[in-house]
């Protein structure tokens, strides 16, 4: 589509025109349920970025079934809409609300082909608007809010009171309101201190798709932690009941044995490792073992076919004949870059190696076959 993009542009299209062939290309990807919907309209490649994937989007219309009442959805920073059109059906009304005139051009145009009903679109600031789409009794309304994380700079901000609007001055005034609330955030945030800022319990939900932490949900009324991995539309989640339960590890397996397992990183994200199943190998690494296979286990398995330490004849003896593999590091001194460099690999291949750092400070090398 690339190629068809450039050679429209030597055939004089338009801007507009380029606009949709590129954002039609990267829905096919990002969001294939409305790649084929004739006659949509497509926003600049900023805003395609920026919009949840169809599988987020999906996640998050399921939680929203948690809240107890569901008469009318806000979704304060609608952006494109792919958020709000999986989450609008499952409300009797829907507030569409965004202050990017073309956003909501486009969110009007789009919203009667993708068969929305019941829905308004509103354009302005969040903190212009809600007091009267809310009103005084907001029991049965759900808030979703995917809070600006640049400064007028471009630069990244990970502190919710850097972020645009400020939620922790707009959220205590939802929940006063009786309103539930979900807020999208950066995976970059520091969830405890996020907490910190925000009244109430919240359950949290870090979400990964495709191997890669995408979001932070934020839940008002929850005291949960979700670690959730979606890939190929199937959806694993990893859940702790309540944050209280959650104990710190004090015990390291003494070996590693024939099983070693990565954490996803939602895990890592939601702080989850520490109830995961397995010997920890150290405080630092962050990865996992076990002589018994572990079925299920939320990240990735492998098969441990040898371990070696860091002596030139160990480590020639360990990688006999292999030329390329795929590399992690884990609580190790040395970066990916250095240490491929050190043994000679190139990337790639069915040879997975893992540099970790055991909890009595000793530094190993694992190889092992993905199961």
């Amino acid at each position: 589509m690339k190629e068809e993009i450039f050679q429209n542009a030597l055939k004089g299209a338009s801007k507009w025109e380029l606009q949709q062939m590129e954002g039609c290309s990267a829905a096919g990807v990002k969001i294939p349920s409305w790649a084929y919907i004739e006659g949509l309209w497509w926003p600049v490649r900023l805003s395609m970025e920026q919009c949840s994937s169809e599988a987020a989007a999906s996640y998050k219309a399921s939680v929203v079934k948690g809240f107890p009442r569901r008469g009318k959805f806000v979704d304060f920073t609608g952006g494109f809409g792919v958020d709000f059109f999986f989450i609008a059906p499952h409300f009797s009304k829907a507030v569409y609300v965004e202050q990017n005139a073309e956003l909501c051009r486009l969110a009007r145009h789009n919203f009667p082909l993708l068969n929305l009903r019941n829905t308004t679109v509103v354009e302005g600031r969040m903190e212009d608007v809600f007091p009267e789409i809310i009103g005084e009794d907001a029991s049965d309304v759900v808030c979703l809010i995917d809070p600006a994380r640049r400064d007028a700079a471009g630069r990244k901000m990970v502190g919710l009171k850097d972020c645009t609007p400020d939620v922790t001055a707009v959220v205590p005034r939802l929940l006063e309101k009786g309103a539930g609330v979900m807020l999208k955030l950066s995976p970059m945030l520091d969830i405890t201190a996020a907490l910190r800022e925000l009244p109430g319990e919240w359950g949290v939900h870090a979400v990964s798709v495709d191997g890669e932490c995408k979001e932070l949900l934020l839940v008002s009324g929850g005291r949960e932690i979700h670690a959730v991995d979606i890939q190929h539309d199937k959806v694993s989640d990893f859940c702790l009941n309540d944050k209280s339960q959650l104990q710190p590890r004090t015990k390291w397996a003494d070996r590693v044995g024939a099983n070693l397992y990565e954490p996803s990183p939602s895990v890592l994200k939601a702080g989850l490792q520490d109830a995961l199943p397995g010997e920890k190998l150290s405080k630092e690494s962050h990865l996992f073992t076990s002589d018994e296979r572990m079925e299920n286990f939320p990240g990735r398995s492998f098969r441990v076919d040898g371990v070696s330490g860091f002596s030139k004849a160990d480590v020639k003896k360990l990688l006999a004949g292999v030329t390329k593999a795929n590399l992690t590091v884990r609580g190790f001194p040395m970066s990916v870059a250095q240490l491929r460099k050190k043994l000679n690999l190139r990337e790639g291949g069915d040879v997975y190696l893992f540099a970790a750092t055991l909890q009595d400070k000793s530094h190993v090398l694992i190889k092992c076959t993905k199961i």
